[in-house]
């Protein structure tokens, strides 16, 4: 299994009692709908490796996971931090207005509101209170905030994310941009002068 052909699923946290059983962590907002699978991809040194589940049952907001092989708690030990991993074929389809954040590296973002395409989405990045796109925009920099009540919608045939853009969003990044231009060209031609 190849890493680019799968989502991150979560991560085998710690050891469960002396048996072999892990504490899978799943990174997901409903993590129960994972309670039905057959085995997950863990992430070692040589690669991807399939594990087995012998049982899976939910505690607390992970899962307590006894995996085939891992019989003994030097075994889960071994296991303890490892990110683990599921085919991207596996991940529920959502609709159209959402999408996932790894899916939007390289989509176009159009600005439904001016009608206009903004740029190449580089990548998500989810820091703070809410997501923020990074767009390239003609090799400038544009970071688009994403917070629940934004307007959106998705065309996964065409790769392209529409959203409705705050008034003047685009002017902070690209008319500072232009008048630091206009800036560099005025101190060039004053630098002229006073060479004269």
């Amino acid at each position: 299994m190849n890493i680019k052909d799968c989502f991150l699923l979560g991560m085998i946290t710690k050891p469960h009692g002396y048996k072999g059983d892990v504490v899978l962590f799943v990174d997901a907002d409903e993590p129960l709908q994972y309670r039905e699978l057959d085995s997950i991809w863990v992430q070692e040194a040589s690669g991807l490796v399939p594990y087995f589940f012998d049982s899976l049952r939910p505690h607390g907001d992970r899962f307590v996971a006894h995996l085939e092989g891992v019989d003994t708690e030097a075994a889960a030990q071994r296991l303890a931090g490892s990110k683990v991993f599921l085919p991207e074929k596996l991940l529920p389809e959502l609709p159209t207005d959402s999408f996932y954040f790894h899916e939007a590296t390289g989509w176009t973002l159009f600005d439904s509101l001016s009608k206009t395409e903004v740029g190449s989405i580089v990548r998500v990045l989810d820091h703070g209170a809410y997501p923020l796109l990074e767009v390239d925009a003609d090799g400038k920099e544009v970071l688009v905030p994403l917070p629940d009540h934004m307007n959106l919608h998705v065309d996964r045939t065409r790769g392209v994310l529409e959203v409705e853009l705050p008034e003047g969003l685009l002017d902070v990044y690209l008319k500072n941009s232009e008048e630091d231009q206009d800036g560099n060209e005025q101190s060039s031609e004053e630098d002229e002068e006073w060479t004269d």
